[in-house]
């Protein structure tokens, strides 16, 4: 008889429970899963937090937390976790009534691209461990792990001389639509600098004063279509650190600074060009758009970009063109553009394996090292 009320009682229990955690275990529940920063440098360490909330008294004995991420991203912590492809993590908690539990996890970000966590996983089991209940929750939280930084001493040594020379030009031209002020008249002003409303009031001669032209700039024109058909991904990741490391060194000495690329998304996708800029905080930007790029739209994009700067081609601009392939078809617009006018220097990374040829005095190699030999 004993032995049939205590089944009886236990049976109670693990109905009641059931129903409870049935009906009630998703109330009052929030869980998110954020990254500490928006970006980060190659290299650098950066967090992502777990957070759980259950606000209501019915506790959660057994919680399963699972998110993935691209296992670029190098967690310190490999516990409860299961790298593929993507780094799979499976944290259990045990999580009492009105209850936050909050937990940070530590990462270097080892390679460029934009790594995301688009959902998250949560299950929950009663108190018997007899019930599964599941929950998934997109979640879309992603961090930026910028282009590695490169030493570009050399390269900016070359473009010393090109960028004064262009500073010199640029500080003869006024401003028509910057007026400053007033000053008197003096016998080597032009007559159409007179100012006829302000002298007729003072009685004597004025003149407007104009603010200088601030209008040099540097456009880094990257290709990411190679000569080589073999082993193209050092490459390309090695000329978009360029075009990072000096969009980010002009930027640094007040220059305007403009990046385009023919690089499309792993979608396939074009890219909104970031414009020209010349605060420190454009080089943010400008690593965004670096960061997303996944493959090339094709040589002909680029040299149709050139094309159309041969049309609008300002003497007060440094192209900087950094490109794994050299081939005459570029270079020829290139002869075009020095023949205009224009400051241009080409950038060429290259393996020494495959070796490189300077066939223009602008052509500069940037020897690539090669980790598949």
């Amino acid at each position: 008889m004993h032995l049939v009320l205590i089944v009886m009682i236990i049976g109670i229990i693990y109905f009641t429970q059931e129903r409870l955690y049935r009906k009630h275990w998703k109330r009052g529940l929030r869980t998110s899963l954020c990254f500490n920063r928006e970006y980060m440098e190659c290299g650098e360490e950066a967090e992502l937090v777990e957070e759980i909330v259950n606000d209501k008294s019915l506790p959660l004995p057994v919680f399963h937390f699972k998110f993935a991420v691209d296992r670029a991203l190098q967690f310190e912590d490999m516990e409860n976790s299961v790298v593929t492809d993507y780094y799979h993590r499976n944290d259990v908690f045990s999580v009492m009534g009105h209850q936050q539990i909050r937990r940070t996890l530590s990462f270097r970000g080892d390679e460029r691209g934009y790594f995301r966590v688009e959902s998250i996983n949560v299950m929950v089991r009663d108190f018997f461990m007899s019930r599964l209940f599941a929950l998934s929750k997109r979640e879309d939280v992603g961090i930026y792990v910028f282009p590695k930084k490169l030493d570009t001493g050399r390269i900016t040594s070359l473009t010393r001389g090109r960028i004064g020379e262009i500073a010199a030009n640029r500080s003869l031209v006024e401003d028509p639509l910057s007026f400053r002020g007033l000053r008197d008249y003096q016998s080597m002003d032009s007559y159409k600098s007179i100012n006829w409303k302000q002298s007729a009031r003072t009685g004597q001669w004025k003149v407007n004063l104009y603010d200088v032209t601030q209008d040099a700039e540097v456009r880094i024109l990257l290709n990411l279509d190679t000569d080589s058909m073999i082993r193209t991904d050092q490459l390309l990741e090695e000329s978009i650190s360029l075009a990072s490391s000096l969009a980010r060194v002009y930027l640094a000495k007040k220059e305007r600074v403009l990046v385009w690329s023919n690089g499309l998304t792993e979608d396939g996708n074009r890219l909104q060009e970031p414009g020209l800029g010349s605060e420190l905080s454009h080089g943010i930007t400008i690593d965004k758009y670096l960061t997303v790029i996944r493959k090339s739209e094709g040589k002909d994009v680029f040299l149709s970009r050139l094309d159309s700067e041969l049309t609008s081609m300002n003497r007060s601009t440094l192209y900087l063109v950094i490109s794994p392939y050299y081939k005459e078809d570029m270079l020829l617009r290139l002869d075009r553009l020095r023949s205009e006018g224009a400051s241009v220097l080409c950038v060429v990374p290259y393996y020494s394996s495959l070796g490189f040829e300077s066939r223009r005095s602008y052509l500069t190699g940037w020897e690539v090292v090669d980790f598949a030999k």
